[in-house]
């Protein structure tokens, strides 16, 4: 036997136990009793053919319908109930499991660089450009090496950050940190119109930084 919770216990007070709630419950039990005979009676008599697939659910629902009654009335008589039955449209819902989301990492840097011999960054760059040649442009020609920034930007392209490397370059300042993401997270934009806004960090957590002087 089951107790209900937050309901009043038997013998606390007059809510229980009345001539009213017996004489429910004895009705109860005595349909209860005749619909569970005739229950058994006509699934004896089945024999599991096609055509008495609506019978059996015409008695079954019969029968359920008696037996919540019936636990109803034990518990307006004795404040608890036999049978836990779930009441029609409260099933619980089955719990979808959360999306796992994927983990991200966002890492943002910026180097200051102070161009010391422009004619050793332009040879290096030129020399990179051989090596690594980006694609051409609209003309069918290579982008000249005639700046410190063409210089720096083909070296980077063949060798990545080398900003503690580059010829005729001191680095002035230097810092890279490291973000988790906060959700609802935006990717960086890789072919938005302004480059430069979608550099900066995410909001999220910094996990390591590192910087250079």
């Amino acid at each position: 036997m089951t107790e209900v919770d937050d309901q009043q216990v038997p013998g606390s007070g007059d809510q229980f136990f009345s001539e009213e709630s017996r004489r429910a419950l004895a009705e109860a039990s005595r349909l209860l009793a005749e619909r569970l005979q005739a229950h058994t009676e006509a699934l004896l008599a089945m024999t599991g053919g096609p055509d008495e697939q609506n019978t059996l659910y015409e008695q079954n629902v019969a029968l359920e319908e008696l037996v919540e009654g019936w636990n109803d009335a034990v518990f307006e008589h004795t404040g608890t109930a036999p049978l836990l039955l779930e009441e029609e449209g409260e099933d619980e819902e089955e719990e979808e499991p959360e999306e796992e989301q994927e983990q991200l990492i966002s890492v943002v840097s910026r180097f200051d660089l102070r161009v010391v011999d422009l004619d050793a960054l332009l040879e290096a760059g030129r020399s990179a450009q051989e090596r690594h040649p980006a694609e051409l442009d609209e003309s069918g020609e290579r982008e000249p090496v005639d700046s410190a920034e063409q210089a720096i930007y083909e070296i980077s392209r063949e060798l990545g950050e080398a900003w503690f490397e580059l010829p005729g370059v001191d680095l002035v300042a230097g810092a890279r940190a490291y973000v988790v993401p906060e959700y609802p997270f935006e990717p960086l934009e890789a072919d938005a119109d302004d480059v430069v806004t979608e550099i900066g960090a995410p909001n999220g957590v910094v996990t390591h930084a590192e910087t250079w002087a």
